[in-house]
């Protein structure tokens, strides 16, 4: 690869692919009740590969100058997160989400989202929270890497280098944000508008432009930080303990936020390290931080996540 003049697919993920596989060799196996469970999840996986083909498709065919980095799991210290897709151009770091919703989608006037389907309005997870986790791993890394962040960005402010997205890979969904907050607004397009909304991004980023060669090594960077995937769920769901006998007090606290944890992850319906890992917890029990600036400081909790369940971790520390 000489030069960047078109979009070019840098790195190939088949994490969903894979799980597909191995579910059509567990299914072999298993008993009549499990089938139906496994025949689902099959299905849920296929519809989510046929919204990241959709995805690539767009970009692979958007004429934009651009690596495009697909299905990452990237670790760098305390951060561990999953990036459906990572496009580096000439001017700017995108990061996207992609959801494969059916249905209608709302977003109320404090950034709660919901899915309206048959008629019925369900609350679903705020996909913005992971969206910020994985920009916050890009952050942190390059914020260690000040050299090469300098020679990358040059005069180009540092926030506006970065593009947070959520790609709604269902073309005939209709998005109601009448009344969402505006920085998520910014942040919400349908795959069928993917294209249009870069290529707008970077008609105003006209002030910076890299060279291929930066372009090249920050995603080299990048790759370097990926972990196998079956280790990310591994290292966030594995307890971290201490080698020092806890107190009581601790164990009741610690129990007390697994078990909020536990309740947040089922009623949002994604995993419990989303809310907060084991080693974040481990050290919210150690701190006993008591207000809202103490929480925030400690590693994993940023402004949303606080809204979301930072008044809550505080009364269970308070033994409210």
């Amino acid at each position: 690869m000489d030069n960047i003049d078109k979009a070019i697919m840098y790195k190939e993920g088949n994490t969903l692919q894979k799980r597909v596989e191995d579910l059509n060799k567990e299914i072999k196996t298993a008993t009549k009740e499990e089938k139906i469970f496994i025949e689902k999840d099959i299905k849920k996986y296929e519809y989510a590969i046929k919204g990241e083909n959709k995805i690539i498709n767009a970009l692979m065919n958007s004429n934009i100058p651009m690596l495009i980095l697909h299905d990452l799991n990237i670790a760098y210290k305390d951060y561990k997160a999953q990036i459906d897709f990572m496009i580096i151009t000439k001017r700017n770091y995108y990061i996207l989400e992609c959801k494969n919703t059916y249905g209608n989608i709302l977003v109320d006037s404090n950034g709660n989202f919901f899915r309206t389907y048959y008629g019925k309005k369900v609350g679903i997870y705020n996909p913005i929270d992971k969206l910020d986790r994985n920009i916050d791993i890009i952050k942190a890394y390059l914020y260690d890497h000040s050299d090469f962040l300098e020679k990358l960005i040059l005069n180009k402010p540092y926030d506006n280098f970065y593009h947070g997205v959520i790609v709604l890979s269902n073309e005939n969904v209709v998005v109601d944000m009448k009344q969402a907050p505006r920085d998520i607004k910014k942040k919400v397009v349908r795959v069928d508008k993917l294209v249009e909304y870069i290529k707008k991004i970077e008609n105003d980023s006209t002030k910076f432009s890299s060279i291929d060669d930066i372009i090249k090594e920050s995603a080299d960077r990048i790759l370097s930080l990926c972990i196998n995937e079956d280790v990310v769920d591994e290292i966030n769901e594995t307890e971290v303990v201490s080698s020092e006998k806890l107190f009581d007090l601790n164990e009741i606290i610690k129990n007390k936020l697994k078990n909020y944890r536990n309740y947040k992850s089922k009623e949002l319906n994604y995993k419990p390290y989303y809310i907060f890992n084991d080693k974040t917890l481990n050290e919210i029990v150690k701190l006993k931080p008591m207000n809202e600036k103490e929480l925030k400081s400690i590693v994993g909790f940023s402004d949303t996540k606080f809204k979301k369940y930072g008044k809550d971790i505080l009364k269970i520390i308070n033994g409210k």
